[in-house]
């Protein structure tokens, strides 16, 4: 058997095995396709995101922080690797690692609005509005029927008492979603604030008949 066709014969059977649930199979496979010697540099990066996605399905989050880091080492304009490890990060609350991991990421792929949210996301976390704001901003750029980036960021104008504002985006995200109980909630909130108790109480009563009938379809 060729060189050629061994790489290839083990890529089937680590794509078979993953495609089939059989994880373990899966990571052995991959493993020796990224020790193998005649792996070139895109081959081993592919073996590595790989290995990083079926360890992370296990719960083994060090082996695909390592997997990655792998990746990288392979790649080093590996874009996917550099948001997974952002996203291990931002999981373990490690918010100043992950701004780090996403950033190198958004270098490489200016075009990820989940990516710019979910930045965005670790810099609130770090109670830095102003540049939270301006990374959901980003996302909603790219998509801009992007509701989690709408009600997050009209949560984010909310913390800097620009209240128009917040209303703004969360209302925009109600036309997105006329369900979404957690955006009537703040805006009512919001309305209180502003002594628009009318439409306060409108808001605070639709979101808790929204949030009743989806604990009564959960039951």
């Amino acid at each position: 058997m060729n060189t050629d066709q061994e790489l290839s014969d083990l890529m089937v059977e680590a794509y078979t095995r993953q495609k089939q649930g059989e994880l373990s199979l899966a990571i052995q496979s991959w493993n020796a396709l990224a020790r193998h010697p005649s792996s070139d540099s895109e081959l081993k990066a592919n073996a590595h995101l790989n290995l990083g996605h079926l360890h992370q399905q296990q719960g083994n989050n060090d082996l695909a922080h390592e997997s990655m880091a792998n990746a990288i080492a392979a790649n080093p304009n590996s874009a996917e690797a550099y948001f997974c490890l952002a996203y291990l990060a931002q999981e373990k609350e490690s918010f100043e690692e992950a701004i780090g991991y996403f950033e190198s990421a958004l270098d490489l792929n200016k075009n990820d609005a989940g990516a710019y949210n979910n930045l965005a996301n670790c810099y609130d976390r770090l109670n830095k509005n102003a540049e939270a704001i301006v990374n959901y901003t980003k996302a909603l750029a790219i998509d801009n029927k992007y509701i989690a980036a709408y009600y997050n960021r009209g949560n984010a104008y909310i913390k800097i008492a620009k209240e128009k504002l917040a209303i703004k985006d969360l209302s925009k995200a109600l036309e997105i979603d006329e369900d979404f109980y957690q955006a009537y909630y703040n805006r009512g909130t919001v309305y209180k604030q502003l002594g628009k108790d009318d439409l306060a109480e409108k808001d605070l009563a639709k979101a808790k008949s929204l949030a009743q009938a989806e604990l009564e379809q959960q039951e």
